[in-house]
């Protein structure tokens, strides 16, 4: 970063599940490395948390890749269930990183919040109120709530994260 600029001491949390089912809808190979570069130098984030369902059997090595990438995590036992036949997991991180959010509320300058979906719509609200609010990455438009782009509060504040291919992503295959 540039020894001018004022340093900023911003976080991010992350919705890891809505930003895995992204890249995976994208096909694309994600590069956490490269993501929290961009975090680190385009956001002034120092601090990266990373909320997404533990699994012992599962998921070790991306555990192991955010984790010397920068990332701190929040790890959440998963419930899994049958739908339609099918076994499912979900982690439920939602309330875990709004929770983590207001804990945090007065260690940070601002906050970067990825996730598209509208259960973080009124944390976002309230941060953009606060001027606490620095950017939302929503995953990509079609995986967003359209509650984000009808508020005048966070007009400025959005950037999708599928726009930024160029700057930390490769395609698979």
């Amino acid at each position: 970063m540039n020894s001018d600029k004022k340093k900023f001491n911003n976080y991010a949390f992350i919705d890891g599940q809505n930003l895995h089912e992204t890249v995976k809808k994208l096909k694309w190979y994600f590069c956490y490395h490269k993501f929290f570069d961009i975090l680190r130098d385009h956001y002034s984030v120092s601090k990266a948390f990373y909320f997404i369902g533990y699994t012992q059997d599962r998921n070790c090595e991306l555990y192991r890749d955010l984790r010397s990438a920068g990332f701190q995590l929040s790890l959440r036992k998963p419930i899994r269930y049958l739908e339609n036949g099918e076994m499912k997991i979900k982690a439920n991180v939602d309330s875990n990183l709004i929770a983590s959010l207001l804990m945090k509320l007065n260690r940070f300058d601002k906050a970067v919040i990825v996730a598209g979906d509208s259960d973080y719509y009124l944390i976002a609200k309230y941060l953009a109120r606060q001027d606490k609010l620095f950017k939302i990455l929503l995953p990509s438009r079609s995986d967003s709530s359209n509650l984000y782009r009808s508020s005048l509060l966070m007009n400025n504040k959005i950037v999708y994260v599928n726009k930024m291919e160029k700057y930390f992503l490769k395609r698979n295959g």
